[in-house]
């Protein structure tokens, strides 16, 4: 948790420092800033394994960044869109055979990059686009990463293939909605816990609200 209010005041210092907001209307093309609700499951041949160790189906968390639509084609509608996020999942576990009750976090930098297609339509108060493209996830503190005896651990990256849909509103608020399926494997071997060559992969969901600016 100290890790993550770190970041999250190191993010709101260089947002909030002089100039900031004005350098990044400098670059042509649509920003947008939020948040909102995600979890993550694992899939796999090992997946069941994990649930031994308090892996539950669905890890809760939530998430927070800033991403750029830039118009790169001469197709009307069609951007990419890349992003940087913060995202943290917690919750509380009972770890292992012994029932230890311990609580269960991670945080991760969120880096998607999207391709994104935007239908037309006549009016600016409604819009719908869908999206696609990798992710990458880079860990940045949690004991979920932990390579200790008590439960096995998961890798501190991987990659991820993800979509969903967009919908805005009055060319000022973004909702958006979208799963992204894990395409590395997410764990890490551990001989002590007899838990070696494990295969799983990290699914996500994510749920949220975004505000739109130039």
């Amino acid at each position: 948790m100290k890790r993550l209010l770190m970041v999250l005041v190191g993010a709101f210092t260089l947002l909030s420092a002089p100039g900031a907001f004005a350098q990044l209307s400098d670059i042509d093309g649509r920003w947008s800033f939020g948040g909102g609700f995600t979890g993550f499951s694992l899939t796999g041949i090992d997946a069941p394994k994990m649930k031994e160790w308090g892996f539950e189906d669905m890890i809760p968390g939530f998430y927070f960044g800033v991403s750029l639509d830039y118009a790169f084609s001469s197709i009307e509608g069609l951007t990419v869109e890349p992003g940087v996020y913060i995202t943290h999942y917690g919750k509380p576990f009972t770890f292992g055979l012994s029932e230890n009750h311990k609580s269960y976090h991670a945080n991760y930098i969120h880096i998607p990059l999207n391709l994104k297609y935007s239908f037309p339509f006549d009016s600016q108060a409604f819009g719908v686009a869908v999206y696609t493209g990798p992710r990458l996830n880079l860990g940045m503190g949690g004991n979920m990463f932990s390579t200790g005896k008590t439960y096995p651990a998961i890798r501190p990256y991987e990659a991820q293939w993800g979509f969903g849909l967009a919908i805005s509103i009055q060319d000022a608020i973004l909702l958006k909605g979208g799963y992204d399926l894990g395409i590395t494997n997410c764990l890490k071997n551990n001989k002590d816990l007899a838990f070696e060559d494990g295969i799983a992969r990290r699914n996500a969901f994510l749920v949220g609200l975004s505000f739109l600016f130039r």
